[in-house]
C-alpha cells in the first residue's frame, strides 16, 4: 500500500508533529511506502488564483499542483494530520484542496452530472483540538458534524471512501503521559 500524508501545521513542536512522525514510524516499521507533503514548510500557495484558472482552461497544471496531483494519484490511502481552528481546517489545507482537487482531477462536472475520479482511495484524518469533547456537547455538536465538509463534501464527494476521522481533544491540557498514550493509539 502507498500513501500520501498532507501535513497542515505551522509548528514542527506541535503535538502535530509527533503524530506525523509515529505515522511515518508505523509505515516504515509495516514496509509500506509513503509520499509527504508538508504544507507550510513548502510554502504551499494556497491561493486559487486566476493563474490557476488558465492554465485549466489551456489543458496545463501548474507545477506546484502537478507535483500534489500525481502524488495523490498514487497513493491508495491518503492521511491527512491538521489542527481544528474555529472549527475547520487551516486555510492552507482548504487552499490545497481547492487547487489540486480540481475539476479534470478529482472530478468532471459537466452539464450531463458529477462524476467522482478518485474512486478506490481510502483516508484518515487526524485532527488536534484544543476544546474538550465537552464542549462540542454543550453546543450540541459533535465531531462528525462538523468534519462533513472535509469527509463527505470534499473526500467522498470525489470518490475517497471510508474516510475515517482520529480526534484528539484538549491537546493544550493534555500531559505528557497522555500525550504517549495518544500516540501509542495510532495504527495504520
Amino acid at each position: 500500500m502507498k500513501h500520501m500524508i498532507i501535513y497542515a501545521h505551522p509548528n514542527p513542536k506541535s503535538f502535530n508533529n509527533a503524530i506525523k512522525e509515529k505515522i511515518i514510524s508505523e509505515i516504515v516499521k509495516k514496509g509500506e511506502e509513503y509520499s509527504f507533503i508538508s504544507l507550510y514548510d513548502e510554502q504551499f500557495d494556497p491561493v486559487l488564483s486566476g493563474r490557476d484558472f488558465e492554465a485549466l482552461h489551456r489543458g496545463e497544471v501548474l507545477p506546484d499542483v502537478a507535483k500534489s496531483q500525481t502524488m495523490v494519484k498514487e497513493a491508495d490511502h491518503l492521511i491527512f494530520i491538521y489542527p481544528i481552528w474555529w472549527y475547520g481546517h487551516p486555510a492552507i489545507l482548504k487552499g490545497w484542496i481547492d487547487r489540486v482537487f480540481s475539476n479534470g482531477f478529482a472530478y468532471y462536472e459537466d452539464d450531463k452530472g458529477f462524476t467522482p475520479y478518485l474512486t478506490g482511495k481510502t483516508a484518515t484524518i487526524f485532527v488536534t483540538m484544543g476544546s474538550a469533547k465537552d464542549v462540542l456537547i454543550q453546543f450540541d455538536m459533535d465531531t462528525d458534524q462538523f468534519m462533513r465538509d472535509m469527509t463527505l463534501g470534499t473526500l467522498e464527494l470525489v470518490g475517497i471512501s471510508p474516510v475515517k476521522i482520529v480526534p484528539y481533544y484538549s491537546i493544550p491540557k493534555s500531559s505528557e503521559e497522555e500525550r504517549k498514550t495518544m500516540l501509542a493509539s495510532i495504527v495504520i
